[in-house]
């Protein structure tokens, strides 16, 4: 596939200084896993387009994100049925609730960060507080721990046999998130 406008509108989305996190190197940390694992070009444009409009305090990036790709995709001559995968992919990531058998591998792939080791948790965990600079920190943490119970309380985090078998060390990392965010709030009450 030759180099097109796609690639480049979607790079200099990743690129954009408010983001910490959502940037190239998440796109390229999921390809990586991801190819490994057997991707096809649905879950390839449904990566690239998931996180392409991030704007921490809106709540319809996953929309937008999806109707970019709707447009995008729709330039580049994809079919409608390829198109309407990719953008049922990029919004299932939202909630990170698959419905569909494509859209669980680019969700574990989006998760495996909650997977990683400590000092690499701890950095992401830092990004992601970066990207929400401008909210107050008793109301980061509120929101945060929220987040954290919330993917605490699903029966599974991670909906493939890859993800499966990052579900432990996810929980363990999430459960010592939340007890040192839960500390923090008490000491400063």
């Amino acid at each position: 596939m030759p180099l097109s406008s796609t690639f480049v509108t979607l790079s200099r989305c990743y690129a954009q200084t408010h983001r910490r996190y959502h940037t190239l190197a998440h796109i390229a940390q999921m390809l990586m896993h991801g190819l490994a694992l057997g991707l096809n070009d649905v879950q390839v444009a449904g990566i690239w387009f998931h996180d392409a409009v991030y704007d921490p305090l809106a709540r319809d990036n996953e929309e937008q994100s999806s109707k970019l790709a709707g447009a995008m995709l729709g330039a580049e001559g994809w079919n409608a049925s390829d198109i309407a995968s990719v953008q049922s992919i990029v919004l299932d990531t939202r909630k990170h609730v698959p419905s569909s058998p494509e859209a669980r591998l680019v969700i574990d792939l989006d998760l495996a960060i909650l997977a990683a080791n400590w000092p690499e948790y701890l950095n992401y965990a830092a990004a992601i507080r970066a990207e929400y600079a401008a909210v107050p920190d008793e109301t980061w943490m509120a929101g945060r721990i929220a987040f954290l119970q919330g993917v605490l309380a699903r029966p599974v985090i991670f909906h493939t046999p890859w993800g499966k078998s990052l579900e432990p060390l996810a929980r363990a990392n999430l459960q010592r998130d939340l007890k040192s965010l839960q500390e923090t709030r008490s000491h400063e009450a």
